[in-house]
């Protein structure tokens, strides 16, 4: 009998972020701890010059060679293959600054051309500074923002993904008064729509919903606001009418505990702290964050770039690592987080 072909090798971009940060530090790091990982090459995107250095910091033996493409991608034996992308400027280490802000939008616009055109099969990006990228002229974005532009997309659906519990957004970058706005029957049944239609793709039917409060005590029955009565109890109920498991509101004091424990599969955080602070007291490191929306797959680190410890040697890799195994779940290349390759550096 002919032996089965193997399965073709894809690339995982490893968008290192903003240079001046830890992000090429922990790419690196990262890298040291994972196994390698069946039919998945791992490609980290950079200039050469800095992920050499960086490399030499986390103390990564093997060699980088520069690939003007994934297409040229051979997974070299004893080498690191990079994915150059040449900066067009100087810039200082561990500050923000214009010039470390455009070389960060350059990889990521590399990144985005190359998992659209179908070169990779998808992406994981470290932090970049939203003020770098504001100085470089390109205004308040972030990430998420970035590469749905890039890839001409309307709504990017941003998930933290925290051990099974999954949190999704009502809302994200806005301030809190413009935030607390959006808490709007309609804007709380349709994100409720979206996270019972998109979790399935994750692994998880018949998902469980969870709605937070907003208020303290939820309100204690319109006593310290209405928006749990006037908005969020009816959002939930019409999503119940809907056939979907959705219970809520439940007090943001609780109800990320609850999901924890697994009472939910997912809770719909109302602003971006609301989830954010629950998450990461949880599990700083451990939390990934998913994007969901974009033609390609995309999870990041769910941390700074972290300019006061970067280029010293003490940038912990956890949630690269963390992120790199999602990634890996869901392209179907392992039936477990990536697993490392020895102890902690």
């Amino acid at each position: 009998m002919t032996p089965p072909s193997p399965r073709p090798t894809r690339s995982l971009l490893i968008s290192t972020g903003d240079p001046a940060g830890i992000g090429p530090e922990i790419c690196f790091k990262a890298l040291k701890e994972l196994r390698p990982i069946p039919g998945l090459q791992l490609i980290p995107v950079g200039d050469l010059g800095t992920l050499s250095a960086a490399a030499e910091l986390a103390g990564y033996a093997p060699g980088l060679s520069p690939l003007a493409s994934p297409g040229e991608a051979g997974d070299p034996e004893g080498s690191c293959e990079i994915l150059q992308v040449e900066p067009e400027e100087a810039f200082e280490r561990s500050r923000v600054s214009a010039p470390a802000g455009r070389q960060a939008y350059r990889i990521l616009e590399t990144c985005s051309r190359f998992a659209l055109s179908g070169q990779a099969a998808g992406l994981v990006t470290c932090p970049i500074s939203k003020e770098a990228l504001a100085r470089a002229g390109y205004g308040s974005l972030g990430h998420t923002e970035i590469l749905g532009r890039l890839a001409g997309v309307a709504s990017v659906e941003t998930v933290f993904c925290v051990r099974e519990l999954k949190i999704f957004f009502l809302t994200r970058h806005l301030s809190l008064g413009e935030a607390l706005s959006r808490v709007k029957r309609q804007n709380i049944l349709d994100a409720l729509v979206r996270m019972n239609r998109v979790l399935p793709s994750l692994g998880v039917e018949d998902p469980r919903l969870g709605v937070a409060g907003l208020n303290p005590h939820c309100g204690d029955g319109g006593l310290f606001g209405r928006e749990e009565i006037e908005e969020i109890a009816p959002a939930v109920a019409e999503a119940r009418a809907r056939g979907i498991q959705a219970v809520g509101p439940i007090g943001a004091d609780s109800v990320f505990h609850l999901g924890l424990e697994g009472r939910f599969d997912a809770v719909l955080s109302l602003y971006h702290d609301q989830g954010h602070i629950a998450a990461k007291t949880h599990d700083f490191f451990g939390t990934v964050t998913l994007s969901l929306g974009l033609p390609y797959l995309r999870t990041s680190v769910d941390h700074g770039t972290g300019f006061d410890i970067a280029w010293i040697g003490k940038a912990n890799p956890e949630s690269l690592v963390r992120a790199v195994g999602l990634a890996a779940q869901i392209l179907g290349r392992s039936n477990a987080p990536a697993e490392r390759s020895g102890g902690r550096t």
